[in-house]
């Protein structure tokens, strides 16, 4: 218990020094963009995490026995989908929504930043779990739940704070289903930097960016894949393809909204509207 403390705090307190100094970075070369309520608002410090995660790590590797060829995993994944999604939010100006939306884009021949990050992203899971996997049923599993994941928080990421709580509630579910050590080290350093960031994303001051929410994402299924029985993968994978399918179709927004106990917890921190 006191290793995983210990990385959480160490992840808590340098994400506390680094919030200012990154969003004077992002403000000073004006990477903005409108949120719903169409204020223009300083985006992408989701990018906090990569130096949290990678200080954090080399804490961890000087006090603790572990299985150093897990961390590179994570840390693979971390840089990789940090680098599209940061990319992203500095270039993203399209319009197009939805797997379909980048699919019928790249058929037409338009690449969009979202459809490449897209195929970056499909090509990071891919790889991952080919070091990952013992068959190829296995890898293809893997494959699906790191990018259904990554782009789940992306998708959700639409009010201030939503994605963080989503990443808490799946937190603890995770920890519910049980966890190797490795990850839990992974899961406090992410939750130490959410839990200092949020009330800047509450008070609509900054936002965590498709980097932020695509590194939030690509966490917990990085997580999923090391930790859990092929059983838990099943059911995972199916409801995370549930939830992609219900999102190309209907608003997650009205559903969330249309519900009382949803709608709470969306709003817990912040009041809705501008």
């Amino acid at each position: 218990m006191m290793d995983v403390l210990l990385v959480f705090f160490s992840s808590a307190v340098s994400s506390y020094f680094l919030i200012p100094l990154i969003y004077k970075l992002l403000l000073h070369s004006n990477t903005v963009a409108k949120n719903y309520c169409a204020d223009i608002i300083v985006t992408g410090m989701g990018l906090i995490l990569v130096p949290v995660i990678i200080f954090c790590f080399s804490i961890s590797i000087v006090f603790f026995d572990l299985q150093h060829s897990i961390l590179l995993v994570f840390l693979c994944g971390v840089l990789a989908i940090a680098f599209v999604g940061i990319i992203d939010d500095l270039l993203g100006k399209d319009c197009t929504r939805g797997f379909k939306g980048h699919i019928g884009s790249l058929i037409r021949g338009i690449v969009t930043t979202g459809g490449l990050k897209a195929m970056i992203g499909a090509l990071i899971a891919g790889f991952i779990a080919l070091i990952n996997s013992n068959n190829i049923l296995e890898v293809i599993i893997n494959a699906l739940i790191i990018a259904l994941m990554a782009n789940l928080l992306n998708i959700f990421d639409l009010r201030p704070g939503r994605a963080i709580k989503l990443f808490f509630v799946l937190g603890l579910v995770f920890i519910y289903i049980g966890l190797t050590f490795e990850s839990k080290l992974f899961l406090a350093v992410v939750i130490g930097f959410s839990a200092v960031y949020l009330p800047h994303e509450l008070r609509r001051s900054s936002m965590l960016g498709d980097v932020g929410a695509n590194l939030l994402g690509i966490c917990l299924g990085l997580i999923a894949i090391i930790s859990f029985s092929l059983l838990i993968k099943y059911i995972l994978l199916i409801n995370l393809l549930i939830i992609h399918y219900v999102a190309e179709k209907h608003s997650l927004t009205k559903i969330i909204q249309n519900n009382i106990i949803l709608k709470y917890i969306d709003e817990i921190g912040y009041k809705s509207g501008p």
